[in-house]
């Protein structure tokens, strides 16, 4: 059912994306930092000029970046079904759970474990253990949507919380990027060498 496509260009291509989003984040997060609390200027001056153009380069850069994971996501659970065909999230739900409300707090960390060890340890599933790199990105994960989903609303009223609230999300996504290129390297190898080892075998 599911076919085996090499994950290394979309691995670059997702990795180069993340760390783009990451410098704009910083900047972008930074710099609203610096005029809303260190220089305590109104919100209208900190949505102008070059603060205003790097937040906008930093939404371009978060959606082009998510676009690329969810492509690899799906393509990572992809090949993971062809190495166990026991798993029990699809390709199409290991990226649909991140958009489903309530379970996306659990579900998508399932669907990458399962993808990480399929990944691993093969079709012996119950033999592997998850790393502990997974359990850091999802919390860091989990952290960051909700600091970043809070700080736009809070933009208005309280320009100086938001600003706050949005270095935590820029702090929180530099590991956050690092882990996850990690996972992306480490699950793009593994396929690697099973593919290997099924073609020679």
């Amino acid at each position: 059912m599911y076919k085996y496509k090499d994950l290394t260009r979309l691995t670059r291509i997702g990795i180069g994306a993340l760390f783009i989003y990451m410098a704009l984040n910083t900047l972008a997060e930074g710099g609203d930092f610096y005029v809303n609390v260190l220089l305590g200027r109104p919100v209208y001056q900190a949505i102008v000029g070059p603060i205003g153009l790097l937040t906008i380069a930093n939404f371009v850069a978060l959606v082009v970046a998510s676009i690329l994971v969810c492509c690899w996501i799906y393509r990572a659970n992809a090949n993971a079904h062809t190495i166990d065909r026991g798993l029990t999230i699809t390709p199409g739900w290991a990226v649909g759970w991140y958009f489903v409300p309530v379970v996306n707090l659990w579900k998508p960390f399932q669907g990458m474990k399962e993808t990480w060890l399929a990944s691993k340890v093969g079709s012996n599933l119950g033999a592997g253990e998850a790393t502990n790199l997974l359990n850091w990105w999802w919390g860091l994960w989990l952290l960051s949507s909700f600091t970043g989903n809070l700080a736009p609303q809070l933009s208005s009223s309280a320009p100086q919380l938001s600003a706050e609230i949005g270095l935590v999300d820029c702090i929180a996504t530099i590991p956050l990027t690092l882990i996850l290129t990690r996972i992306m390297t480490q699950i793009r190898n593994a396929h690697r060498v099973a593919r290997h080892t099924e073609i020679f075998a």
